[in-house]
C-alpha cells in the first residue's frame, strides 16, 4: 500500500498543525527519537528495525524504545500480509495497554508483504529506502503515519535526507 492509498483521516507531519499544542509536541518528540534510533539501531544493511516508541508511559515523561518484529505483531494483530488492515488498532491498544499518552510503530516498507524478513526480502527487492511511522495518541482521534525517507552509502550507515529534517524543522515552526 502505498502512501496515497492511505486514509485521508491521519495526521502527517504537513498536517500537525491542525493538531491540539501537547498532541503535536507529542508527534514531534516521537518523531525526533525514531530519528535518532533507527541509525543507531540499524544493524542488518538491508532492513529498518522494527520498534515500538511508547512516550509517557507509566506515568514518566521520557520515551521508551522496544524492539519487535513482524512475527509477535501479527500473533497479536492479525496476518502479516494484513499489516495495513491492523496497524492502526495495533498502535492504539499499544497506547491503552502501557497507559502511555503516545506511542508509534516504527518499520520497513516490507511491512505487510507476504516476504519478510532482511535475507529474503534482500532476494526479492532493493533494501529499505523509506521508514515508516504509525502513531497513535491518546487525546487525538486522528492516527499519525508518515514516511521517511534515507540516504545509503556504499560504506556509511542509513540516515535520513535533509528534506525529511527540512520537514520536521518546519513542523516544529508551524505549531
Amino acid at each position: 500500500m502505498n502512501r496515497q492509498d492511505w486514509p485521508v483521516y491521519h495526521e502527517d507531519l504537513g498536517s500537525l498543525e491542525r493538531a491540539p499544542a501537547q498532541v503535536r509536541t507529542d508527534y514531534l518528540r516521537i518523531v525526533e527519537r525514531m530519528m535518532a534510533e533507527v541509525p543507531r539501531r540499524w544493524v542488518s544493511r538491508l532492513s529498518v528495525p522494527v520498534l515500538w516508541l511508547t512516550l509517557g508511559s507509566h506515568g514518566g515523561d521520557g520515551i521508551e524504545v522496544e524492539p519487535t518484529d513482524v512475527y509477535t505483531l501479527s500473533r497479536r494483530h492479525g496476518y502479516p500480509d494484513e499489516f495495513h488492515r491492523w496497524v492502526t488498532s495495533a498502535v492504539r491498544s499499544r497506547v491503552d495497554e502501557t497507559g502511555a499518552r503516545c506511542a508509534a510503530l516504527v518499520c520497513h516498507s516490507g511491512m505487510g508483504s507476504t516476504v519478510q524478513g532482511p535475507l529474503l526480502r534482500a532476494l526479492t527487492g532493493p533494501p529499505d529506502r523509506e521508514v515508516h511511522l504509525y502513531g497513535a495518541h491518546r487525546d487525538h482521534q486522528r492516527p499519525f503515519s508518515d514516511v521517511f525517507e534515507i540516504q545509503r552509502g556504499p560504506l556509511r550507515r542509513p540516515r535520513f535526507t535533509h528534506e525529511v529534517h527540512q520537514r520536521l524543522a518546519e513542523a516544529g515552526r508551524a505549531g
